[in-house]
């Protein structure tokens, strides 16, 4: 009964079965938002296409994975998003989601734009992993959709300092994890991107 998602630690009681130690919320919180987010790819995927529900559950769980753990150590393991970029390059190539040219572009521009910030800035402006999940992005929304994802990235973040700078839980310079908010922009444009740029050009 150890191994069963949230009810394990429900039925243990909070600890560890074996030490009595508590076990902090943060496991089970992500059993939880996993469940959630499968869920939530699965309806918006749909199961048409299986091989492609399947690529999407992938990312998914590599996207709440890279969430978590930036959140907890401010760091975006390279065992995880570089893996996670092969297998999108490989899977939008050989599915035909994308033409190269808008894949190759789409990859190059955020790992150019990051890369800048990153050199400029000496790495105070954003880590090296960042530019990492630009990779990811533009593997996974090409151009020009990329611009999209990287809007939204940024202007989540942007949101998240303010409130966090007016209820003072932030200073004007406090380090704050950057790749939830491009992995949150990103699962936005996967599914709304289309809908999103065609409504921007209406609008023009």
């Amino acid at each position: 009964m150890d191994l069963i998602p949230i009810a394990s630690y429900l039925i243990n009681k909070f600890k560890c079965r074996y030490c009595d130690e508590n076990i902090a919320l943060t496991y089970p919180f992500l059993e939880l938002m996993m469940g959630v987010m499968f869920f939530l790819t699965a309806s918006l995927a749909g199961v048409e296409d299986i091989a492609l529900l399947i690529f999407y559950l992938f990312i998914t769980f590599v996207f709440v994975v890279l969430t978590f753990y930036d959140i907890l150590f401010k760091e975006v393991p390279d065992e995880i998003v570089i893996p996670a970029f092969v297998i999108a390059v490989i899977f939008m190539s050989v599915a035909g989601v994308y033409n190269l040219s808008d894949l190759l572009i789409g990859i190059v521009v955020p790992i150019l734009f990051f890369g800048t910030l990153f050199f400029v800035s000496k790495g105070r402006w954003l880590g090296g992993g960042d530019i990492r999940i630009g990779a990811l992005m533009g593997a996974l929304l090409a151009w020009p959709n990329v611009l999209i994802g990287l809007f939204l990235g940024y202007l989540f973040g942007a949101v998240y300092s303010l409130f966090g700078i007016v209820t003072k839980q932030l200073g004007r310079r406090s380090q704050i994890p950057f790749a939830p908010f491009l992995l949150i922009g990103t699962y936005i444009t996967m599914f709304w991107g289309q809908k999103i740029l065609d409504w921007y050009l209406h609008v023009l």
